[in-house]
């Protein structure tokens, strides 16, 4: 893959991260649990304010207690959203204590459920993520022990192989970066055998505050995509994003700031947001969690 080095990239004044902002109206909702995790990605959303985010941890607090909870699911459901997706915005979603009771209810209200997840936990919770209505989508960044202890902080790597082949409706998400870049082509490769991944998404990082520090997974994620581009077969676009046939699998290259796609966000704190970008949305709503006009607005 040392192909990839040799394309160039032209990355002028920050325009990597612009955002677009003309985007479809929303079409699910995030559901972001906040506490400690289970793994350090060093290019975690939730780095971006940690100031912010680790003052709370909502791990083990029923829902039935999360402030404003019920008021984000009369807006879901004011707004036609059926989907809702159980993530960690600086954490794990398996490390949620009463996740299959959060389930089970959610279903009960009408709404489609998935969960987002590392993977550490998941052979001890595959009954729960098998309850889900929506695909559970798994993070693999590498395969290698060394190098995924430099992206999540941890060399030991879930067991793929049961755990894939064991989910209903797995998805995953390989977040593309400096240290797994030309790997990449291996992972998706490893993933191709198993029958029930319909869909891979390459996901480039993303951050409001740290744009400097990240620049460059940025660019190495460009000039992955410059040489998928001219050497694989490309299928029609999802929400604006580039999809293509790799090893017989659909690979969606995913920016969140170029999508058109839009969401609502929840974060556990009480913080309601309309905007699909996670910091900015939560920057903009959090001192307003405990007031009536947060949601108001949205």
């Amino acid at each position: 893959m040392a192909t990839l080095v040799l394309h160039a990239y032209n990355c002028h004044n920050g325009q990597i991260f612009v955002k677009r902002r003309d985007r479809k109206p929303p079409t699910f909702a995030n559901i972001n649990l906040l506490g400690k995790c289970n793994a350090d990605c060093y290019f975690c959303l939730g780095k971006d304010i940690p100031h912010l985010f680790n003052r709370h941890n909502q791990l083990n607090v029923h829902f039935s207690e999360w402030k404003n909870f019920f008021t984000f699911l009369e807006i879901c459901k004011k707004h036609g959203i059926k989907k809702l997706y159980i993530t960690g915005q600086n954490t794990d979603s398996l490390l949620y204590k009463y996740l299959s009771e959060l389930i089970d209810y959610l279903h009960k209200e009408g709404f489609l459920v998935g969960v987002r997840t590392n993977g550490y936990l998941a052979l001890k919770k595959l009954d729960v993520l098998n309850k889900c209505t929506c695909s559970v989508g798994y993070s693999v960044h590498s395969l290698d022990p060394e190098t995924n202890y430099r992206i999540m902080g941890r060399k030991d790597i879930p067991n793929w192989d049961v755990i894939i082949s064991r989910t209903r409706m797995p998805r995953v998400a390989i977040v593309v970066n400096r240290y797994n870049y030309e790997e990449f082509f291996d992972i998706v490769k490893y993933l191709s055998k198993f029958d029930n991944i319909k869909y891979i998404q390459a996901r480039r990082v993303s951050t409001d505050t740290r744009q400097k520090e990240l620049e460059i997974d940025a660019i190495l994620y460009e000039k992955l995509f410059q040489y998928v581009s001219e050497n694989f077969k490309r299928l029609p676009d999802f929400y604006d994003a580039q999809r293509f046939e790799i090893f017989g699998k659909e690979v969606c290259f995913w920016r969140t700031v170029k999508t058109s796609i839009n969401s609502f966000n929840y974060f556990t704190d009480g913080t309601i947001s309309k905007e699909y970008f996670i910091v900015e949305g939560y920057l903009k709503n959090f001192k307003k969690a405990d007031t009536f006009e947060s949601r108001k607005e949205v």
